[in-house]
C-alpha cells in the first residue's frame, strides 16, 4: 500500500515501515527507538522484574524484525502491533514458567513537582494516595485492568487498544467503560480516592496518570 493511501497515520513511521520491510536495518532501529520505551514499560508493569522485562522486550523486537516483512496497516500505527507482540510474549512467559502476575504497591509510582516549600508530609500523602490507586486496579478483573492499562497509563488510542485486545472499536470502548466503572466502584471508600473518583470520570483517568 503506498504512503499516501494511509490516511491519519504518522508519514515518518509509514516510509521506516517501508524501508524496514525491504531490509534496512537502521529503519527498524529508528522504529525500536520511538516504541521502545513503550513497550519496556508495558513489559515491566506485568512482569515487574527489570532484569526480566529488559530480556522480554529485546525478544518482542527480535520477533518483530523477523516478522515485519509480514506486517499490513489496519488503520491503526504499528506501535499496536508491536505491543501486540510484547502482549503474547508475556503471556508465553508466565504460561512457560507456571507463575502468575505480582505487581508491588510499593513499587507504584508517583509524580509530583517539588518545590521549596513542599512539605515531606505532602509528598509522603501522594505516595500513599497512590499505592492506594495501585491496590484498587489490582482488584479488578485481568481484562479491566489491561484496558485500563492500555489506554490510560500507556495512552494508546481506542483503535490502537481494540488491535492489542482483538476487539473492535465499539467492543473496546464498551469495555473501557465497565472497566472505569468497577474502578470507581472500588475506590470509592478508600480515604482520599473516593471523592476524588467521585468528582468525575476525568478525575478518576487523571488519577490513573501517577501509575508507571
Amino acid at each position: 500500500m503506498a504512503p499516501n493511501t494511509l490516511t491519519g497515520l504518522d508519514d515518518d513511521i509509514v516510509e521506516l515501515v517501508r524501508r524496514a520491510q525491504q531490509g534496512d536495518r537502521d529503519a527498524f532501529a529508528a522504529i525500536y527507538d520511538r516504541y521502545v520505551g513503550e513497550i519496556f514499560g508495558f513489559v515491566m508493569n506485568r512482569v515487574r522484574q527489570r532484569e526480566t522485562a529488559e530480556d522480554l522486550t529485546g525478544d518482542v523486537f527480535m520477533r518483530a524484525f523477523h516478522r515485519i516483512d509480514g506486517f499490513e496497516w489496519q488503520g491503526v500505527d504499528i506501535g499496536a502491533w508491536i505491543m501486540t507482540i510484547a502482549r503474547n510474549r508475556v503471556a508465553d512467559h508466565f504460561r512457560s514458567f507456571s507463575t502468575r502476575l505480582e505487581r508491588s504497591s510499593d513499587q507504584v509510582r508517583y509524580d509530583v513537582e517539588v518545590g521549596p516549600t513542599d512539605a515531606p508530609e505532602r509528598i509522603a500523602e501522594g505516595r500513599e494516595l497512590a499505592r492506594r490507586l495501585g491496590r484498587a486496579l489490582e482488584r479488578l478483573s485481568d481484562e479491566h485492568r489491561e484496558i485500563i492499562e492500555l489506554r490510560f497509563v500507556h495512552e494508546l488510542s481506542l483503535a490502537d487498544a481494540a488491535h492489542v485486545i482483538g476487539r473492535t472499536v465499539g467492543a473496546t470502548k464498551s469495555l473501557q467503560f465497565r472497566a472505569l466503572k468497577a474502578l470507581a466502584a472500588q475506590v470509592q471508600h478508600v480515604d482520599g480516592l473516593g471523592q476524588l473518583a467521585g468528582a468525575s470520570a476525568g478525575t478518576l483517568i487523571m488519577l490513573l496518570g501517577m501509575l508507571p
